[in-house]
């Protein structure tokens, strides 16, 4: 299976602001789109535990994937996403499809959803993705020192550094920019018709905001180098740290959402999808 692409196009883009229910405003690259109406999509979700609490087929209505399916009204819907999954890898990050552990670990990564999604298409268990959602981002910045490059490398850096990063092993991609890159390269190699919207990170108790907002940044500008939107959670979602510590409004425990932000996350991720397919 060839994965790997042998160039990445650079494009200069243009910020593009609309209102999105009422909650703030999305910052959005001129992108490419499809005419597909929305029950002739099928859609993957790759990501961390707010995806994985879900379940596999979305309809666990405490992560927003349940939510989204209600509202996107797809032709189907699978989550390959992992409690504990980190876009960075490690130094000892290898390919592993068959780990489930839950936590943070070396093999937890967006990578090997990836992988896994890549073997369930193979092996006739996945239709072909026509849109693809990556959210992810909290555990690299609340793991910081189990990631200590994560912030190493500017998005910039790692657009053009993509020559190099094609020939890596995943070992080797442990800044959060870099990581971003690969996988979306990745997924563009092996789907090439396929959509892809990142969602960066919410905001959490246990997390710095600045932190938060930093990976969100980066998500951001990563996704710009390959003309790839971000839906920013930090900025447009409703979970305010101070508020969750002391009353859980739109989260169970101040990290995962509670059905009430669950939904009001879908709401924000499913008006950015929507811009997608005309």
């Amino acid at each position: 299976m060839r994965i790997f692409a042998q160039r990445l196009h650079l494009i200069t883009y243009q910020a593009l602001v609309f209102a999105i229910l009422g909650l703030g405003c999305v910052h959005a690259q001129q992108l490419p789109t499809s005419s597909l109406s929305h029950d002739q999509v099928d859609v993957v979700i790759l990501g961390d535990s707010n995806c994985w609490i879900a379940g596999d087929k979305c309809t666990g209505e405490q992560g927003w994937p349940a939510w989204f399916v209600k509202l996107f009204s797809p032709a189907s819907c699978r989550s390959y996403a992992r409690s504990g999954a980190t876009w960075t890898n490690t130094p000892r990050t290898r390919l592993n499809t068959a780990e489930n552990i839950e936590v943070l670990g070396d093999d937890n990564v967006i990578y090997n959803q990836v992988m896994r999604l890549c073997e369930a298409v193979e092996a006739g268990e996945q239709p072909l993705p026509e849109l693809i959602v990556v959210s992810a981002g909290i555990n690299d910045a609340w793991f910081a020192r189990k990631r200590p490059q994560a912030f190493g490398v500017s998005a910039f850096q790692a657009a053009h550094s993509q020559w190099c990063l094609a020939g890596r092993q995943p070992s080797q991609v442990l800044t959060l920019a870099e990581a971003v890159v690969f996988n979306c390269q990745l997924l563009r190699d092996r789907f090439p018709d396929a959509l892809i919207l990142l969602v960066a990170p919410a905001h959490a108790t246990v997390v710095e905001s600045k932190k938060t907002t930093r990976a969100g940044s980066i998500i951001e500008s990563s996704g710009q180098t390959m003309d790839i939107a971000t839906v920013r959670l930090d900025l447009l979602g409703p979970i305010k740290p101070a508020q969750e510590c002391k009353r859980h409004l739109y989260t169970s425990d101040g990290v995962h959402t509670s059905v009430r932000g669950a939904k009001a996350h879908a709401e924000i991720i499913c008006a950015q999808a929507g811009q997608l397919f005309h």
